[in-house]
């Protein structure tokens, strides 16, 4: 046992079962009030801890994905009120967490709506107290929604599910749900003091009836540990599916947005065939423009071959065919809609929910209701459409499902698990499903400009591979075209750079959206193979929970030839600025020296030892760096230029014997470029298998280019070097 595990009750319910008490490291005090809120003829009340104890407080274990845990139930109402309310505190063994659930009782004669539970509320106003030594030094970060960071002291906000609450010196914790899905959650924060809340949106809980809150977790580990204990719990509990992996392709949205077109679509599969070390085998998905009308998804008169023909030609190049669809989305002139009124989602004051009519969509929209039985059943065949047509990748755009449901007894989370079930359900378990959504949701797995994209993607990083695949939208393979219908970097080179590299350093889906065909985008198809696929090395920002700074974001990567780290340090403030990379938070080892390599730059600019400094870097821009300890008198790796991770995916091994080096290729990355060696004996060209040595040359001491050209995508590659 840990010596912050050495006391046996560091959280437990007071004597008198009204509060519950926590003993924390760095928590001056923490103690909170629970309770119920459900309505009753249009009236708030409330069932709290400040009730009397219907039984004395109950003792028992329980398992938990995370090991054994002591539970104690308490089970609180007044003398002759027919409602109750249970809560569930379970302290985990093995680590310093503990969880709480509500259960609301209905033991009345009426059906009544359940508003809330506050599990721990330690605001004053509720009898609650919480309090740390300088609460301005204690740094509040949301983890499902990128809105700023800010100090305890200020924080005056109510965030949705999750948070993490740290000081400088690693101390702090996390609040958040780890299911089974239930409800979402919230956070507010006011004065210093917080309420961990399960929303239950008055849902309905007849008479004689029962009903849980979500279950939510607060663990006071290391920022690191808990943000991984938790992403993992919910992982477990909900199901998530990462089998699958990343993909990567092009979409045709930025390209030509609605304007696109069968042949056109025809013409970029037939490009990316013949360019297979360009491009490979990916996704090429087609994106909005393509259907009769919203809600009718089939192929329009731009498409005259039919879908299922259209695709049949993208897989017979060997690509897998895509496609986007808004399936709640629905022209307010199909016919569907004025058959089925009644599941159309409409506002308090009944009137139908809708879309204003825009550039790309002039007739406006209305929404179904999720889980109208006809809705059901005319979503459901949307998606079969689309796998019996022969896609297997399918985006799923315009997710809003409302909030009035055809059943009145579930929340929005279990609306929007349920719709997901059923796009499973109809698609298949092949099927790739991309859900298109501006933050992350526990229901399932666009840049509006490129700095909140950033932010958000950098925020949530930490469920990649976890709890999906993260989807950083696309990349530009260049800051601007005039060949490009949509977007540009307004920013400049700075901005198009550090996007370009956190697209791929994501480990997710590593998408391109440009006019392929056009000389202007040709010039610039390298970026294309440098991202393809995105990193085997998924990166994660190392500032979360430390600083409100969304500034160095990558990876310590462990190889049986020897360790490496790659870091992107990106200024997200006004002005000029160099950016320090402290060695031990980034797992380099302390006290050694180390090739620090650029790879904008393509060679080693400087040795370091514990700590680097960057050169200023302006406003949006950022150095793309890999830092190599020295160690050994073996030749080491120190850089490369093919693939953005910088060795961590186009490097499958390197072998070293006394007077020989054998470098063992992916078909990851780009056909023509540069590996860079430390060795402090001179190295030359022995062989290559699938590409072709072009030159070794020296770039300064102890340094060796090795000039690539000719790698070819889908064959194993090799590379033999002479230790002289």
């Amino acid at each position: 046992m840990t010596k912050k595990l050495a006391f046996a009750f560091w959280v437990r319910f007071s004597q008198d079962g009204s509060q519950i008490l926590v003993e924390a490291p760095g928590v001056s005090k923490m103690q909170g009030a629970t309770h119920a809120v459900f309505s009753m003829d249009g009236k708030y009340n409330y069932v709290i801890s400040k009730d009397s104890l219907v039984d004395p407080i109950k003792q028992s274990t329980a398992s938990t994905p995370f090991g054994e845990a002591v539970v104690s139930t308490a089970t609180y109402g007044v003398k002759g009120s027919p409602f109750q309310y249970t809560v569930t505190l379970k302290r985990l063994k093995k680590i310093h967490a503990f969880t709480l659930q509500g259960v609301f009782h209905n033991r009345s004669d009426k059906n009544v709506k359940l508003e809330a539970f506050d599990l721990l509320d330690t605001l004053k106003s509720a009898g609650g107290a919480f309090a740390v030594e300088n609460a301005s030094d204690w740094l509040v970060t949301p983890l499902m929604q990128d809105d700023e960071a800010e100090d305890l002291s200020k924080m005056k906000k109510t965030f949705r599910d999750a948070v993490i609450v740290y000081h400088a010196n690693g101390q702090g914790f996390l609040v958040g749900p780890v299911g089974p899905a239930e409800a979402y959650t919230s956070v507010e924060f006011a004065n210093g003091e917080f309420n961990s809340r399960s929303e239950m949106e008055g849902v309905l809980v007849r008479a004689g009836e029962s009903r849980r809150s979500e279950e939510v977790v607060y663990c006071f580990e290391p920022s690191r540990t808990a943000t991984d204990i938790w992403t993992r719990w919910v992982a477990i509990t909900h199901k998530a599916r990462t089998k699958r992996g990343p993909v990567y392709g092009w979409c045709s949205w930025y390209d030509r947005t609605t304007k696109i077109d069968e042949a056109h679509i025809l013409n970029v599969a037939d490009i990316l065939a013949k360019n297979p070390n360009v491009f490979g085998k990916g996704i090429l998905q087609i994106d909005d423009g393509y259907q009769k009308m919203d809600g009718d998804w089939s192929a329009n008169a731009k498409f005259p071959s039919g879908l299922a023909a259209v695709t049949k030609k993208i897989r017979n190049v060997g690509w897998i065919p895509g496609v986007w669809f808004a399936p709640l989305m629905m022209n307010p002139e199909h016919p569907w809609m004025k058959a089925h009124p009644d599941a159309i989602q409409t506002n308090a004051l009944g009137i139908k929910n809708f879309m204003n009519a825009n550039w790309f969509h002039p007739d406006g929209a209305n929404w179904l209701v999720p889980d109208h039985p006809e809705s059901k059943k005319f979503l459901a065949k949307i998606i079969s459409d689309a796998h019996e047509n022969g896609f297997g990748y399918i985006k799923i755009d315009f997710n809003g499902i409302g909030s009035k449901f055809y059943d009145p007894t579930k929340t929005s989370l279990q609306i929007f698990r349920e719709l997901y079930t059923l796009y499973r359900k109809a698609a298949g378990d092949k099927m790739y499903i991309l859900s298109c959504l501006g933050q992350p949701t526990r229901g399932v797995s666009h840049p509006a400009h490129f700095e909140k994209c950033l932010k958000s993607v950098l925020r949530f990083q930490i469920y990649d591979n976890v709890w999906w695949q993260n989807d950083p939208d696309v990349s530009y393979l260049s800051p601007k075209l005039a060949s490009r219908v949509v977007g540009y970097t307004p920013e400049g080179e700075g901005m198009w750079r550090t996007w370009h590299a956190i697209n791929t350093l994501v480990g997710g889906t590593a998408m391109n959206s440009e006019p392929l065909q056009a000389e202007d985008c040709r010039a610039f198809w390298r970026q294309a193979e440098v991202m393809r696929p995105s990193s085997a090395e998924p990166a994660r920002l190392l500032t979360l929970g430390r600083s409100p700074q969304n500034t160095i974001f990558g990876f310590a990567a462990a190889r049986p030839y020897g360790d490496f780290a790659v870091y992107n340090l990106y200024n997200d403030s006004l002005g000029t600025k160099s950016l320090p990379l402290n060695f031990k938070d980034a797992g380099l080892p302390a006290g050694v020296n180390c090739a620090v390599f650029d790879y904008w730059q393509n060679k080693v600019i400087g040795y370091a030892k514990d700590s680097y400094s960057t050169a200023p870097l302006p406003y949006h821009s950022s150095a793309l760096l890999r830092f190599t300890p020295l160690t050994g008198d073996a030749p080491l790796l120190v850089g490369s230029n093919l693939h953005l991770s910088i060795g961590a995916t186009e490097v499958r091994d390197i072998r070293v014997k006394a007077d020989a080096l054998e470098i063992k290729l992916t078909d990851a990355g780009a056909q023509d470029g540069t590996l860079t060696f430390f060795s402090k004996k001179p190295l030359e060209a022995k062989g290559a298998k699938n590409c072709k040595i072009v030159s070794v040359e020296s770039a300064g001491e102890n340094l060796w280019k090795v000039n690539l050209s000719g790698r070819q995508w889908g064959k194993s590659q090799s590379v033999s070097l002479v230790i002289k």
